[in-house]
């Protein structure tokens, strides 16, 4: 017996950085142009779509799932128009007929390519954007990126993907498989993939390519790729992956895999070298880099690096791809043309294979005043700003450009929790440290001594709405009920205020007094108290920003703070060692624990108790590793660092209570039983934090096109105003950039 799939849906933190200051009319125009000022510091979410019946808890009635669960958010309509809101939550009906590209369609009748009926799949992937009107086909479209190496084309692309986001990540829809079946305790998914699928090069598709994946990449011996967390069950076992026939695909757990579904939606899928796990790759192709196939390479030689680097359809003209777009000219460093695939397996309702455009054409530019001249002056098609340098300070100029006519500027929601987040180190080797910030009050004195409504206003043009901090306002936990929506506003408004006289009593009460007469606060005990703001040396404008408003704040109440530049290239390994006190250039774009838990859980050495992460992360990963703190009692000189609970550390009962909180939810199959976990985990937060500290929440983000392409949506036909921020839900490849056209595609030839 399967249920209708409902799990819970996440995102993985982008980290927008912000390059320019702030302008003094930036709020007025981000009215102008679609942004939101929430104000800040209210008493409801400012996003507040209502929950459908899946994202209350989910139907416990077992049946196949063909599609995002959910009411349709279209305002009724199953087939959308440009004025519709949101994706159709029920797939769309397959077209009565088909069109193509006259471009392809002569290379068909010339017998250069199948017949369009012999290209496509026996049921095309129909795409459901309500917003979506039909388009024109033709044109060029000028693209930007910082460096050919850069993930950002990937994220334009969801066509690996055997499932797909929808609805700003409120749902999953089908993708790559036409239908899935999840089982009732979550232990068995299995995934019915389009027939009739071909690769760009007109290969036929099967479960084979995506077997080579598990058999002859993750599985093979002499490989140094590892399973992905998309087949880790709730205990971190690893799944059995088997392909029962050609189109079909069976994953089997040993234990409830609630997250599954979720897991397999986020990134995007295919061969992309830094985002999601590849799960398909085009067999017929990649077996001539293979040991396995091709005696002449030796296993234990360097063909991997040769074999991974063949597979990366973006930058190899030679490499089939399942994307709409195919590489067809590559100059490191320079450019890269992408032409359509006629072989792609997406439609419109009308029938129309995508994509509409017959080619992007991707150029580096390096520096960001260079690329900003370059949107303003219209030389580039379609720009989204969290790809970019571009940020809030930006949109004075880029406004002052579409007056000109030369570009569009829309606003999405960038969906953070936090804008620019600071941590702290709770795992640190300086006891006396350790245990002040194991302290409540505390940590609630330094979040009450931060002027967040300056910041706000300095950093982030008055927009987004204050916060303590939390994970993204956009993900389901928040969305659920009656119970998350207050949940979301009571971990917002915890300790938002600033009150510099509250702080200054609860430091009082602690016992940090200026004994020595030189303005800061020593210990109890009379020793020197100093705060470091630990930083990447090269980070952006909003985080030096920040920092040195937060020093300054921290300041006014007597704790002598520094802010400390750290070379970007050691920081991550200084943090996972413990040697950092704090983190200051990120940000939480995330919700669901499930899928991405590090911001509310240590599961991992890179967020706020690093060492406890490590230890989590061991136990599962490395038991031998793990039994060393028997033997070794001092947490640092471990190999690596790491901490249990029972090294006794002032915060190790309460990441304990996070970590078997969330241990029960990843194996709890019941919906509404798993999401009163995360609301456990959420709940400890409120009681105990702050954690991390962020200053807004859902400031805007840019996107600009010029003002002749259409099928980009508008803010207010996004299901929640867009949610661009985490890699997770892929931006915008949940909008199908592929469906964008030309208003008169003749005129944009490149």
């Amino acid at each position: 017996m399967t249920r209708e799939h409902e799990s819970l849906r996440h995102g993985f933190d982008r980290r927008r950085l912000l390059q320019a200051s702030a302008a003094a009319a930036g709020a007025a125009l981000l009215a102008a142009c679609g942004g939101s000022d929430n104000g800040g510091g209210s008493n409801e979410p400012s996003t507040a779509a209502s929950p459908s019946p899946s994202q209350s808890g989910g139907s416990t009635s077992d049946k196949t799932s063909s599609g995002g669960g959910g009411t349709d958010t279209g305002n009724g309509q199953s087939g959308g128009s440009g004025g519709a809101k949101g994706d159709s939550t029920q797939p769309l009906a397959k077209p009565a007929s088909f069109s193509e590209s006259p471009l392809v369609a002569a290379q068909a009748k010339a017998g250069k390519l199948p017949k369009l009926a012999d290209r496509l799949p026996e049921n095309p992937f129909v795409i459901p954007h309500n917003w979506a009107t039909r388009g024109k086909y033709g044109g060029v479209v000028r693209l930007t990126l910082s460096d050919t190496a850069a993930t950002n084309p990937y994220e334009m692309n969801y066509g690996y993907s055997f499932l797909r986001y929808m609805n700003d990540g409120q749902d999953v829809g089908p993708g790559l498989a036409e239908k899935w079946t999840q089982s009732a305790d979550t232990k068995v998914l299995t995934f019915h993939f389009r027939k009739g699928l071909k690769w760009s090069d007109g290969t036929p598709w099967t479960t084979d390519d995506i077997m080579y994946y598990w058999d002859d990449m993750v599985g093979y011996e002499h490989d140094t790729l590892g399973p992905p967390d998309d087949v880790r069950d709730g205990k971190d076992q690893v799944a059995t992956v088997t392909a029962p026939d050609k189109y079909t695909l069976k994953i089997t757990y040993k234990h409830p895999a609630p997250a599954s579904v979720d897991r397999i939606a986020a990134w995007v899928n295919g061969n992309n070298g830094s985002t999601g796990p590849a799960w398909v790759v085009p067999k017929h192709y990649a077996k001539q880099f293979h040991p396995k196939y091709n005696t002449k390479l030796k296993p234990t030689g360097d063909w991997q690096t040769k074999h991974d680097q063949k597979l990366l359809w973006a930058i190899n003209p030679d490499c089939p791809t399942l994307a709409a777009f195919h590489c067809t000219a590559f100059k490191d460093g320079q450019s890269m043309i992408w032409e359509r695939n006629p072989f792609y397996y997406a439609v419109t309702k009308d029938g129309d294979q995508l994509p509409y455009v017959d080619e992007w054409q991707w150029h580096v530019t390096q520096d960001p005043e260079v690329q900003k001249l370059q949107i303003t002056q219209g030389q580039l098609d379609y720009v989204q700003g969290s790809h970019t340098g571009l940020g809030l300070p930006d949109v004075s100029q880029m406004m002052s450009a579409a007056k000109s006519g030369k570009i569009k500027v829309t606003m999405w929601d960038s969906g953070s929790g936090t804008g620019s987040i600071t941590f702290f180190n709770f795992d640190t080797n300086d006891m006396k440290l350790a245990k002040l910030l194991g302290e409540h009050d505390f940590r609630l004195a330094l979040s009450f001594a931060f002027n967040r409504p300056q910041a706000r206003q300095a950093i982030y043009l008055q927009q987004g709405e204050l916060t303590t901090g939390t994970l993204s306002p956009k993900g389901t936990s928040f969305h659920t009920g009656d119970e998350g929506p207050k949940l979301y506003a009571q971990w917002r408004d915890m300790a938002v205020k600033f009150d510099k006289a509250k702080a200054e009593k609860l430091l009082d009460k602690l016992g940090l007094k200026d004994t020595d007469g030189d303005g800061f606060r020593e210990y109890p005990d009379g020793s020197k108290l100093k705060l470091y703001l630990d930083r990447q040396a090269d980070a952006a404008n909003e985080h030096v920003q920040k920092c040195n408003r937060l020093a300054r704040d921290w300041k006014a109440v007597g704790l002598n703070t520094t802010v400390h530049p750290v070379p970007p290239t050691a920081f991550g390994d200084e943090w996972g060692r413990g040697a950092l006190m704090t983190t200051t250039a990120w940000e939480v774009g995330d919700n669901s624990p499930l899928v991405y838990p590090g911001w509310v859980v240590p599961v991992v050495n890179s967020h706020w108790a690093p060492l406890s992460g490590e230890g989590y992360n061991l136990r599962i990963s490395d038991p031998k590793a793990y039994a060393t703190y028997k033997t070794v009692k001092d947490p640092y000189k471990r190999k690596p660092p790491f901490m249990v609970e029972s090294d006794g550390w002032p915060m190790a009962k309460t990441i304990a209570k996070l970590q078997d909180t969330y241990d029960s939810a990843r194996i709890e199959p019941d919906p509404t039983k798993r999401m009163h976990k995360i609301w456990d985990i959420i709940k400890i937060h409120i009681q105990e934090g702050p954690f991390f500290y962020g200053i807004v929440a859902n400031y805007p983000t840019m996107v600009i096109t010029a003002p002749d392409l259409h099928n980009v949506p508008t803010h207010d036909q996004l299901t929640l105003g867009g949610w661009t921020n985490p890699w997770i839900i892929p931006t915008p490849a949940t909008y199908s950039p592929e469906c964008i056209y030309w208003g008169n595609p003749d005129e944009h030839k490149g």
